[in-house]
């Protein structure tokens, strides 16, 4: 028992250095960040919701079920619009803290450390892959430090991905046990627990859907290329596990119900793949047989493949996005005339293309190793004898095509080549002595070639061109003097005009709905394409009291990520609201400058109702002015001032109410002092 327990102790100790190593690295990271800013940076975009949600349970115990203020006036169902959940687990586990320790504070250590647990997780991955652990503990250590694991992980923002990561993880962890676990219960235990993880991790990130599709591609091949009949093995069982987990999943949680994952790709491949196997257990082995079993296999997404839907309403975007990539070559034109605007506003950081110099930023040393490690596996035939590893292959080359198209899925890439590295490291670790050791320094020189790159100069690895000064200000004299009125701000600035301002906003930051891709074009063509009143009109309907002006929309660096771009108005005309409110704002007829600092203006919007009212205001001014009593007069004159600077029966009474005063009449109407 002492021997089992030593031996149990060392890998035990070594998946505990790993977490603090990668928690401590990641800290070390945001210290860095928050020096060089010399502040704590606010939350932004989308995690200044993911924040304000979390905050809402920690404070209240639950998210509204209509979140009025998003999206106002109509507002939005929170658990339908946003992937809702890890909010509960960061508001209970914030709890544990000391009362001393500020909320945000909180979070940022949760997110982190809840990040972190895929590394121990990456470890027994590999370990139950069949691999020593010193290939365990080589691909933890990759992931612990490498940049591309830790740069959107520090806790910086709150990304719902850093959530959902782990739990992928944990799936292939219980994936790996479940094939070599010794019993049935044992394997039957871990079949179940791999379905779970998988379907907690796309409750926790939409974006798995990615995994979700390779994962059921991986099985079609298998399906097709197996010539017995599969019905009764292991494997098959822990497919429809897992699919019937991801069913349940697709039914049971709101988000996914309203965006019709139960009819996405990956699930009609699933279907798919449920009757192509029913046949293939009562179709005698044939040619025609095999024909049969393929055309059943693509069946379902064939009928499917021409209907809307709520899944082509919400991720449509994307197939546009990709679509113009191809056709450019994955290089953004200068004429913005050339896209559609889905593809005009997505093409941005986190979904922009990657190009040589960010790859090597993000994999410096994981990326040469990994295609070293792919051809010592394939030299030494591994491949042949170990179909997981061509499945793993096929996981990594699939996310490496993704991140060229898409930045944003370097967290999956950094997954499998992280994971590559630990099964490359199992087998170098199995070689002769001179070739194992070659392996292991060169793995070890690699591992700390990524730390040393994420920790030189640590605080680049920030959020760059936000302007958290600025962002401050903005928020805090919001919260003072604007809340609860509405606001009208770009979809940059809005999510944390409510987080932290606490004023209802009418952008959403989240573009995967078409009504809130709508409203977000109308709210940038009426800024550049239309005029002041067209402006004013628009934002009054929606019941906007005050517009945020971002300043800086016209500058000439990169404006293919201004919103100009985005509405295909890279010279808007002369009487383009943007104009106005840009280079002339005290020009404005509806809109009343009221603050700015560097980066921001707030204007009050002069609505209708306002227009009216002032217009009141001046008629009751000129009655009293010509009834002879002048404080009225005066008074009535000022109130309509107040809502209409330029109400011109309001300035001619105050005028000839100055004349008079001047000439020797009182407030009252009599002569003399």
């Amino acid at each position: 028992m002492r021997k089992k327990f030593l031996r149990a102790l060392g890998p035990i100790l070594g998946l505990l250095s790993l977490y603090a190593a990668g928690l401590g690295i990641r800290r070390a990271v945001l210290a860095a960040q928050v020096e060089a800013l010399g502040r704590v940076p606010p939350f932004t975009l989308e995690s200044a919701l993911y924040f304000r949600r979390a905050e809402q349970v920690f404070l209240e115990g639950r998210i509204p079920e209509r979140d009025a203020d998003l999206q106002y006036p109509e507002g939005v169902v929170a658990a339908e619009t946003d992937t809702v959940g890890s909010e509960y687990v960061y508001a209970a586990l914030a709890r544990l803290f000391p009362a001393s320790v500020p909320l945000a504070e909180r979070f940022r250590w949760l997110e982190a450390g809840w990040f972190c647990l895929g590394i121990p997780l990456m470890a027994l991955w590999i370990r139950w892959r069949g691999v020593s652990w010193l290939g365990g503990l080589a691909a933890g250590g990759f992931y612990a430090v490498a940049l591309s694991s830790v740069i959107r992980s520090t806790g910086q923002e709150l990304l719902h991905e850093n959530f959902a990561i782990p739990l992928l993880i944990a799936h292939l962890a219980f994936d790996a046990l479940a094939s070599c676990a010794e019993t049935a219960p044992r394997r039957l235990a871990a079949i179940v627990m791999s379905a779970a993880f998988l379907a907690l991790a796309l409750v926790g990130w939409d974006l798995i859907q990615f995994y979700v599709l390779l994962w059921m591609l991986a099985a079609a091949f298998r399906l097709l290329s197996e010539r017995k009949d599969p019905v009764g093995r292991w494997p098959w069982l822990h497919w429809a596990v897992s699919f019937a987990a991801l069913m349940l999943a697709g039914r049971m949680n709101p988000y996914l119900r309203a965006h019709g994952f139960l009819f996405s790709p990956p699930m009609l491949l699933g279907y798919g793949i449920v009757l192509a196997g029913l046949a293939r257990t009562r179709l005698p082995a044939s040619r025609s047989a095999a024909v049969a079993t393929a055309l059943l296999l693509v069946a379902p997404a064939a009928f499917s493949w021409g209907g809307g839907g709520a899944y082509r309403q919400s991720y449509g975007h994307f197939t546009d996005l990709l679509a113009a990539k191809m056709i450019y070559l994955n290089r953004k034109p200068a004429d913005p005339a050339l896209l559609g605007f889905d593809a005009r506003i997505l093409w941005v950081p986190g979904l922009n293309s990657a190009t040589w110099s960010l790859a090597s930023a993000l994999f410096p040393a994981m990326m040469p190793l990994t295609l070293f490690a792919g051809a010592v596996l394939f030299l030494k035939k591994v491949f042949r004898r170990d179909p997981n590893l061509v499945r793993h292959f096929f996981f990594f080359s699939a996310s490496l095509a993704a991140f060229i198209f898409f930045v944003r899925f370097h967290v999956l890439l950094a997954v499998f080549m992280a994971g590559g590295l630990g099964l490359a490291a199992g087998v170098l670790g199995a070689g002769r002595r001179w070739f194992r050791w070659v392996g292991v320094l060169l793995l070890l020189a690699g591992m700390g070639a990524e730390a040393a790159h994420t920790l030189d100069r640590p605080e680049r690895w920030g959020r760059g061109r936000v302007y958290y000064e600025e962002l401050d200000e903005l928020t805090q004299w919001m919260g003072r003097h604007v809340c609860p009125e509405p606001v009208l701000a770009n979809f940059g600035v809005s999510a944390s005009i409510l987080a932290y301002g606490h004023c209802p906003v009418l952008l959403h930051p989240k573009f995967e709905s078409r009504a809130i891709r709508d409203r977000v074009r109308t709210y940038g063509e009426k800024l550049f394409l239309g005029t002041e009143r067209e402006l004013r009109d628009w934002a009054d309907r929606l019941g906007a009291r005050y517009l945020v002006f971002a300043r800086g929309e016209f500058a000439p660096v990169e404006p293919d990520r201004q919103m100009r771009y985005f509405v295909n108005a890279l010279n808007p005309p002369e009487h383009a609201a943007a104009r106005i409110l840009e280079s002339t704002p005290d020009q404005a007829r509806w809109f009343r400058r009221v603050w700015e600092n560097r980066k921001y203006r707030v204007f009050r919007i002069l609505t209708r109702a306002d227009e009216g009212m002032a217009w009141r205001y001046g008629q009751e001014a000129r009655r009293a002015f010509q009834e002879g009593d002048l404080a009225r007069a005066e008074e009535r004159a000022a109130s309509a001032l107040l809502l209409d600077a330029r109400e011109e029966t309001a300035q001619e009474v105050l005028k000839h109410v100055g004349s008079l005063r001047q000439e020797g009449f009182r407030a009252d109407g009599h002569e003399g002092p």
